[in-house]
Order: C-alpha cells, then sequence, then structure tokens
C-alpha cells in the first residue's frame, strides 16, 4: 500500500492512479456518497475524509475516490487483523480512481483517507453486514502465478534478512564506510517485494518510512531511511524546501538525535521488524491478495514514479537508482509469472511490455558503475525526465493487466 506514506508528490504522476480499477483502499481526508451504481463514493480534501454512506454488504464492495484537494491522496481498506486489504495511492487533485475490495466477513472494517500521503490518515470505520460468503475463485493459472511469486518473495526475504543482519552489524561495530558501501544493496530485496511488505501497514512503515512520514517530527522516525541519515548526515548545500532536499526540521532533528547510542537502537529495531516480516510471510497461513498480486507489476512501477525519480526516497545518501532497479526487477518478476496468462489473452500486450521494460531497464543501465550505480546527483534533470517518461509509459501499459488477467 504504501505504505507507502509518500510526501509532496507530482501531480503529472498521478495519472496512472486514475486508470487503478477494482483495488481495495484505505482512506484518508475524503467524503464519500452513494453513486446510481452502489459505489460507495468517497471525496477527498486536505483535511477531510467524510463518508455519506458507512454501510455495505458482504461480496465485492465498490468505491469511487474523488481527490477535492490540493494534495496527492491514498486510500485504503483494512481488516480485521490491521492487514491492507487493498489501496490506492497517487490519488492527485481533481483525479478520480475506482476500486473494489472483496470483503466475504460481515463485521466492522476500518478505511483511511491519507491527505499528502503521510501520517496515518483520517480513519473511519465502515460496517459490512450480511452472510458470510466464500471468496470468489480465483483461476487454477493465476493462482500458480501467485504461488510461483510468493516463493520468489520468501527467498527475497531471506536474503534481505541475512543482509540487514550484516549492515546492523557494521553500524553497531563503528565500520561505517562498510555500512554505507552495504546500503543500495541492502535494501534491493525489500524494494523488490513492495507489495507484499505493504500490506503490513505497522511494519512496512517502521522498516522503510522516511521523514515526511512523521508528520515533521511528531512521529519516532525508524528504519533503513533513520540509519541512512546517520551515515549521511545533512549538508548544508542539502537542506531546503525543494523537491528531493533535506528539509530544515530534519537536518535539525538529524543534528539533536542520531547520536551513535540512538542509532544503535535504531538499528536492532530495524533487524528485528526485518525478522517479523520475514516470519509473517513465511508463515503457512500467509495469504497475499490475489488483487493485489495482479496489480503488482504496476504498483512497483509506480513506486519509481511517485517518489523515487525526483530523488525523494534517498535524499540523505542519493543511491535511489539502486531503488529503481529494484522495483523495475520485481515488476519484470511479477509479469514473468504472470506472462502464459497475458500471452494467450493478448500478445500484443506481452510484447509491448516486454518492450517497456527493456527500454526502462536501459535507461537505468546507463547509470552503473563496478557492481552499482552512481550517484543520483549525476543524473542530469533532462536525464530524469527521460527516465520519468519512460516509466510513466509503461506503468499506463501495466494498468491494463489486471483486466487481462482477472476479466470481470
Amino acid at each position: 500500500m504504501r505504505k507507502r506514506l509518500r510526501a509532496n508528490r507530482k501531480v503529472a504522476t498521478t495519472i496512472a492512479a486514475a486508470l487503478v480499477c477494482a483495488t481495495p483502499l484505505l482512506l484518508v481526508g475524503c467524503t464519500s456518497k452513494t453513486d446510481s451504481e452502489g459505489a460507495i463514493k468517497v471525496t477527498s480534501s486536505d483535511s477531510e475524509c467524510d463518508l455519506a454512506s458507512t454501510e455495505a454488504q458482504t461480496g465485492d464492495v465498490d468505491f469511487t475516490v474523488t481527490n477535492n484537494g490540493t494534495k496527492v491522496t491514498e486510500f485504503y481498506v483494512y481488516g480485521n487483523n490491521n492487514r491492507v486489504l487493498g489501496e490506492v495511492e497517487n490519488i492527485g487533485p481533481g483525479v478520480s480512481g475506482n476500486l473494489t475490495v472483496e470483503i466475504v466477513d460481515p463485521g466492522t472494517y476500518t478505511v483511511a483517507c491519507k491527505p499528502g500521503m503521510v501520517g496515518t490518515g483520517i480513519r473511519k470505520e465502515i460496517t459490512v453486514s450480511g452472510e458470510k460468503k466464500e471468496k470468489a475463485e480465483v483461476p487454477a493459472d493465476v493462482n500458480a502465478a501467485k504461488v510461483a511469486y510468493l516463493g520468489y518473495v520468501r527467498n527475497q526475504l531471506n536474503t534481505l534478512q541475512a543482509q540487514t543482519q550484516s549492515f546492523v552489524n557494521n553500524v553497531k561495530s563503528g565500520n561505517l564506510d562498510a555500512a554505507r558501501a552495504q546500503f543500495g544493496l541492502v535494501r534491493t530485496p525489500y524494494e523488490r517485494i513492495e507489495p507484499v511488505a505493504e500490506s503490513f501497514p505497522d511494519l512496512d512503515p517502521a522498516i522503510d518510512m522516511r521523514w515526511d512520514d512523521t508528520e515533521n517530527g511528531t512521529q519516532p522516525f525508524t528504519g533503513f531511511h533513520r540509519i541512512e541519515r546517520f551515515l549521511w548526515p545533512p549538508q548544508p548545500n542539502e537542506i531546503g524546501d525543494g523537491e528531493g532536499q533535506i528539509s530544515p526540521a530534519d537536518a535539525a532533528n538529524a543534528k539533536a538525535t542520531d547520536t551513535k547510542a540512538n542509532i544503535d537502537q535504531q538499528a536492532d529495531l530495524l533487524l528485528a521488524n526485518v525478522n517479523k516480516l520475514h516470519d509473517e510471510v513465511n508463515k503457512p497461513d500467509f495469504n497475499f491478495e490475489t488483487r493485489s498480486f495482479v496489480q503488482g507489476a504496476q504498483a512497483l512501477i509506480d513506486e519509481v514514479a511517485a517518489t523515487k525519480v525526483n530523488g525523494e526516497e534517498d535524499r540523505y545518501s542519493h543511491t535511489d537508482l539502486w531503488d529503481f532497479a529494484a522495483n523495475v526487477d520485481g515488476s519484470e518478476t511479477v509479469i514473468a509469472t504472470m506472462q502464459p496468462i497475458i500471452s494467450a489473452k493478448d500478445q500484443p500486450l506481452m510484447d509491448k511490455i516486454t518492450a517497456q521494460f527493456a527500454d526502462v531497464r536501459a535507461a537505468i543501465n546507463q547509470f552503473q558503475q563496478g557492481e552499482g550505480y552512481v550517484s543520483y546527483t549525476q543524473v542530469t534533470q533532462e536525464q530524469r525526465k527521460d527516465l520519468s517518461a519512460k516509466i510513466d509509459a509503461l506503468s499506463a501499459t501495466l494498468s491494463q493487466v489486471p483486466g487481462i488477467v482477472l476479466p470481470q
């Protein structure tokens, strides 16, 4: 979901969100009514999340989300165990998104809107009535693809767990040069599996939150990026209010709180949270929502478009290109598991996806240096625009995949 709580995203990058259909959401800062077709109509503003109807029936619950505010917003729906049932991100001012969440058990559910895509959002409850229903039958080929994908996710989590242990050891032992050298690599497996990580609304931000998610320091700053800030302390020329810059409040907080003792505690907490994520996903009864799976390829590409192209993600270390590559890795893997399904139904679409992935990959690979990538500060604005255009084009094409794989 993202998770992700992201701030200051361009309105231009929200076009893909307008294409998202049949996805569950969390509501923050929204107002809603029921339209003539029975969907719960949600209207988001910068400070409100009004629901004209808080009643629904078991089965597919439809939402229409319109952003009437000035900030990009997100919309989520949470299950009783606080797991994300579905989400839509990057809903820009004046943009709408349509979502469908399958809710088979009657009960009370939480929805949330997140204006500015930061914090926990404005939460409300909806009551779902009716008889308990069986989940809609998923085609066998889609289930097989999801099983293969979860195998990939679990392997990535094994790698993440081992690399995080090594990274934490280097941080705590004071081997900071080694920790800096590891930073892009240690986050790679996490960035590859973000759609699954984001289904854990507590663990995901604890591991991968940014300063923007702290509500200007009123919430604890934890995870990889807190340690990143310690490893690359804010420099005067990096502080400001522009895109990709370090805010003055962020820099002041770093100066006051980024002590070795505090960071050692944060390193231990990071490892504990990574281990917990690993253990949760490896439980025999773990289930990743099918709709989230089939939308995962686009979600990963949108992570780049919405939060990384402008240098906001790794603003201290400028290791953004590692994240770009990892998100593309993960997206390609999702598509690879579904390729036989897509090809059987629309080979020209599959060919287009393959070609566009190659374009994006080539645009990233030009910045390779040794076994990694150059600092994102070396990527010019023109090169960033070119990369952004290729990513946006790929996202628009990937938005067609759910309708092909899971036709209504």
